[in-house]
C-alpha cells in the first residue's frame, strides 16, 4: 500500500522530532559531563575559577564547537589529575599556544578544550584595555570580550563574578581611539600599509603571502569596525556573524576574491569603513574644552594670584628654546586647565581654547573635513615645542581655536 502524502509528511515530521530529542538529550549528558569535569578541575589546590568560554560560552555554538574550559589558577594543576580527567587519548600539557589539554569524551562525544591562566594574568588583560587603554595591530579587546562571554561553572570565591562585573562597563572613549588611532593607518594610509603590501604580493604572484596579508589587514579591519560600534572584539571565529548584512557582503567579496579582482574589492570595503569612520569620528563624542589660555604681562604675578585664590595645582615653568616664549599650566581639581602665556609684544587678553578630540588620528581627521568645508586652518597638525600634537583653526570671529589630542 503506497502512503499518503499526509502520511509521508506525519512520518517526516515524527523523525524530525525524534531526531530533535535525541540531540537534546546528547547535548544534556555533554553539559553534565563538562560540568563534571568543571568540578574535578575546580578540586585541584590554587584554582579559583573555572568558566565555560569560546563559542559555547557566548550562546553561539555550532555542532563543531568545542567545550572550551579556562582553569584560573596560581599554578597549573598536577598532570596526574589532568591525565586522569581526560583519559588515556587526551593531549595533555600542549603549551604551543595557551597552556591547556585536549580530548574528546567517548562516551558523551564531547570535544573538551581546557587552558590554563592565571588570575594575576587576566586581570592585567583588564587593566591593559579599560585602564592602561592599550591598542593592538588587530583583537585589541577579545579578552575583554571573552571574560564578559564566559559561563561561570565554578567559582567559591566570587573572584570569577567581580571581574565580570568590573569588565561590563561601556567602552572607553580613550581606548575607542587608540585602536583607531593605531590600526587604520596600516589599512592603506601608511607607507607600508596591509593594502600596499598585497598589491605588491599580487604583483610578484605571490598567492601564499597574499593570503597572509590579506588576513592580517582583515585582523585590524575588525578591531577599527568594533571599535567604531563600541563593542569588544569577538576573536577570530564567526566574525561575519557580528555584522549586519552590508559589511558581510563586502568582507565575504574579499575573501572569496581571486587575486586577480582583490585589490578592488579591499578599496571598496575599506571606502565603506572610511565612510562610517568620518560619520562617527569626525564630530568625535569625546572631544572636551582641554584648557583656555591668557596672555599675561607678568608670568609669576599671574600665577601667585591664582594659587592664592583658587585651589589650583601649577606644572613646572616652560621656556621656549624657538623663541621668548614662557607659560605655566595650572590644573584645578575637577582637571579643568588654564595656560598662563607670557612673550615680548603680546598684550595680556584672552589667547585661545583648546578642544580634545582624543587621538592625533581624530585630530588629522576633523583638522581635514574642516579644511575641506573652508574652516581657515592656521598651522599644523603638528607636535609642536612642547610635545602636543595640535592644529590652530579659527572660528568666524578669528578666535584661535587649538585642536589637540
Amino acid at each position: 500500500m503506497i502512503a499518503t502524502p499526509s502520511i509521508q509528511g506525519e512520518r517526516r515530521q515524527r523523525l524530525d522530532w525524534d531526531s530533535m530529542a535525541t540531540r537534546k538529550r546528547s547535548d544534556r549528558g555533554r553539559e553534565a559531563y563538562v560540568r563534571r569535569v568543571a568540578d574535578r578541575l575546580g578540586s585541584a589546590p590554587g584554582v579559583w575559577a573555572v568558566v565555560l568560554s569560546g563559542s559555547r560560552g557566548a550562546g553561539r555554538p555550532d555542532a563543531t564547537s568545542d567545550y572550551d574550559l579556562y582553569v584560573y589558577s596560581h599554578r597549573e594543576p598536577d598532570l596526574a589529575l589532568r591525565r586522569a580527567i581526560g583519559g588515556e587519548q587526551a593531549e595533555i600539557g600542549n603549551h604551543r599556544w595557551e597552556p591547556g589539554d585536549e580530548w574528546t569524551d567517548g562516551a558523551t562525544g564531547a570535544r573538551v578544550d581546557v587552558m590554563y591562566r592565571t588570575p594575576a594574568w587576566i586581570e592585567d588583560q583588564l587593566d591593559r584595555v579599560l585602564v592602561r587603554h592599550q591598542a593592538s595591530l588587530g583583537y585589541s579587546t577579545c579578552i575583554w570580550f571573552n571574560v564578559l562571554h564566559s559561563q561561570i561553572l565554578f567559582d567559591p570565591r566570587g573572584w570569577f563574578a567581580d571581574l565580570q562585573k568590573r569588565a561590563g562597563q561601556p567602552y572607553p572613549e580613550p581606548l575607542r581611539a587608540k585602536v583607531i588611532e593605531l590600526n587604520w593607518p596600516v589599512l592603506r594610509d601608511s607607507r607600508s600599509s596591509y593594502l600596499e603590501q598585497v598589491e605588491r604580493a599580487v604583483k610578484r604572484r605571490d598567492w601564499v603571502s597574499v593570503n597572509h596579508r590579506v588576513a592580517a589587514m582583515l585582523a585590524s579591519f575588525f578591531d577599527v569596525w568594533f571599535a567604531l560600534e563600541r563593542r569588544p572584539h569577538p576573536g577570530e571565529k564567526r566574525l561575519l556573524s557580528h555584522l549586519p548584512p552590508m559589511w558581510r557582503t563586502l568582507v565575504h567579496a574579499v575573501v572569496s576574491a581571486r587575486p586577480a579582482i582583490v585589490l578592488p574589492r579591499i578599496d571598496r570595503l575599506l571606502d565603506a569603513l572610511a565612510e562610517r569612520m568620518t560619520a562617527a569620528c569626525a564630530r568625535t563624542s569625546s572631544a572636551r574644552i582641554e584648557h583656555g589660555a591668557l596672555w599675561v604681562a607678568d608670568l609669576e604675578r599671574s600665577l601667585a594670584f591664582y594659587r592664592h585664590w583658587f585651589p589650583i595645582e601649577a606644572g613646572g615653568r616652560y621656556e621656549s628654546t624657538r623663541r621668548k616664549f614662557s607659560s605655566y599650566f595650572l590644573r584645578l581639581p575637577d582637571g579643568a586647565r588654564l595656560e598662563l602665556m607670557q612673550a615680548p609684544g603680546e598684550a595680556p587678553r584672552m589667547a585661545h581654547f583648546a578642544v580634545s578630540v582624543g587621538s592625533a588620528a581624530a585630530v588629522d581627521r576633523l583638522v581635514r573635513r574642516m579644511e575641506s568645508e573652508g574652516v581657515r586652518v592656521v598651522s599644523g597638525p603638528r607636535t609642536t615645542g612642547d610635545g602636543c600634537y595640535e592644529a590652530v583653526v579659527l572660528d568666524p570671529d578669528g578666535i584661535e581655536i587649538e585642536v589637540t589630542v
